[in-house]
C-alpha cells in the first residue's frame, strides 16, 4: 500500500557541532548530511540501525542507514519510532532516491523542507514477516555490490601506485621535478555559469559539483537546461573533451576528465582546466587527486559553513610537467585499468537495477 512518510515514522534533525571542534580518534561519526560522515565526535545523540536522509547542501534527499550510534547535525533528518524492522524502511526509501531528490527546494543551497519529507509517499508492506524475506533479498544484492567496490578500490590503488612509481611522492618531489603554478600549465582557467541558468525537466544537462567525482562523471542526479539556456551560456565557455573538471563547492578538490561525446555546460560550483600541449590531461587529472595538490587545495579553500574553491586559488596551485612520453606511458596504463573499471562498473549497474526490478516484483 502507499503511504506518506509521517503516516509510518516520525523524523528530526539533530544538532550542529562546529566542524572545528571534531576529533581524530572520536568513538562515533558525525554526520551532517552529505553522503558519507565528515568526521568523529565523543558522544551520541542518535541510536544504531536509523535510517538518515540529507537535509541540506548538494547531496540534500540523500538515503543513508546508520548501522552503529552517531552524532547526527543540522543537516541531516534522522528517523525514528518508525517500523520495527528500520532496513525494510531504509530500502523503501532507498528505492525512491531520484524520487527524494526531486523534492528539494532552493537553487543556491537546495534543501528538504520538513513538511514536503513528511508528505513524501512510498510503497510500504505493514506485514513483518514479508518486511523481512524483501530485507534478506536486498541485502544479498548489496553485499555483491560491496564485492564490486572492493575490486574497484584495488584497481584505484593500482594506478595511484604507478603514479607514485612513474613520478614519485610530490610531496617530497623525490624525482627533483621544477614545480609551476597551474596558471602556467593552462590555456584556460574558468568556472561555470554564475546566474542561475533556468532548469527544465529534460534536455541537455546541466552539471554541478554533486556531479563531478574522482575520475568520472555521476549523472544519476543531474538538472537540465534547454537548447536555448545551453546557447546563453556557451557564449561564456563550451566544456570539450579532455578538459579537466573539478568541484568548487562542498566536496572540494574531486577531479575528472571530460569524456567523449557528453554534451553539457555547468553551474559555478564547477571549475574547468583546459592544459597545455605538453600536459596529458590523464596526468594532470591524477595529479590534481594526489596528496599534493590535494593538501593544496585544503589550504586554498574558504572556512565557512560551506566550503569554496575560487579561480585565483586555482591558478596558485603547483604542479610539475614531466616529460610528455612518460605522461602518455602512464595514460596507457589508466586506460587498461578503466576497461577493468568499467567492467565492474557495469555489473555494479545491473545488480542496482536488479535491486529496484526487485522492489517492484515484491508488490
Amino acid at each position: 500500500m502507499r503511504v506518506k512518510l509521517k503516516d509510518i515514522t516520525k523524523f528530526s534533525k539533530g544538532t550542529q557541532i562546529n566542524g572545528k571542534n571534531l576529533i581524530d580518534d572520536g568513538a562515533y561519526s558525525y554526520l551532517n548530511g552529505g553522503i558519507n560522515p565528515s568526521g568523529k565526535w565523543n558522544e551520541f545523540n542518535v541510536s544504531e540501525n536509523t535510517v538518515t536522509i540529507s537535509e541540506g547542501g548538494n547531496s540534500s534527499g540523500y538515503v543513508n542507514y546508520m548501522n552503529d550510534a552517531f552524532w547526527c547535525g543540522a543537516h541531516c533528518y534522522y528517523l525514528y519510532d518508525g517500523p520495527k524492522n528500520s532496513k525494510y524502511l531504509y530500502y523503501a526509501l532507498k528505492s525512491q532516491q531520484e524520487r527524494l531528490f526531486r523534492i528539494r527546494s532552493g537553487a543556491c543551497m537546495p534543501n528538504i523542507k520538513k513538511s514536503d519529507l513528511g508528505n513524501f509517499i512510498i510503497e510500504y508492506e505493514k506485514d513483518e514477516v514479508r518486511q523481512e524475506e524483501v530485507v534478506k533479498v536486498l541485502e544479498k544484492c548489496e553485499l555483491l555490490i560491496e564485492d564490486y567496490n572492493k575490486k574497484l578500490t584495488l584497481l584505484d590503488e593500482a594506478v595511484r601506485a604507478r603514479f607514485v612509481e612513474m613520478f614519485g611522492d610530490l610531496r617530497i618531489n623525490d624525482k627533483g621535478w621544477k614545480y609551476y603554478k597551474l596558471d602556467e600549465l593552462t590555456e584556460l582557467i574558468t568556472d561555470g555559469e554564475h546566474a542561475t541558468p533556468k532548469r527544465t525537466t529534460q534536455g541537455i544537462y546541466l552539471l554541478s559539483a554533486r556531479n563531478v567525482l574522482n575520475h568520472q562523471l555521476s549523472l544519476e542526479d543531474v538538472d537540465f537546461i534547454d537548447c536555448d539556456e545551453f546557447d546563453r551560456i556557451s557564449r561564456r565557455i563550451i566544456p570539450k573533451e579532455g578538459d579537466v573538471l573539478i568541484s568548487c563547492s562542498g566536496s572540494i578538490g574531486r577531479c575528472c576528465i571530460v569524456p567523449k561525446n557528453i554534451k553539457f555546460q555547468m553551474v559555478r560550483s564547477i571549475a574547468l582546466l583546459r592544459f597545455k600541449s605538453n600536459i596529458n590531461p590523464v596526468f594532470a587529472e591524477y595529479m590534481i587527486t594526489s596528496d599534493y595538490l590535494q593538501n593544496q587545495i585544503n589550504k586554498s579553500k574558504t572556512a565557512s559553513s560551506q566550503a569554496n574553491l575560487f579561480q585565483g586559488k586555482i591558478k596558485s596551485l603547483k604542479g610539475v610537467v614531466p616529460p610528455l612520453e612518460l605522461q602518455n606511458q602512464f595514460a596507457s596504463f589508466v586506460q587498461e585499468i578503466d576497461k577493468s573499471r568499467l567492467r565492474e562498473l557495469l555489473a555494479i549497474k545491473q545488480i542496482k537495477l536488479l535491486l529496484n526490478d526487485s522492489w517492484l516484483l515484491l508488490y
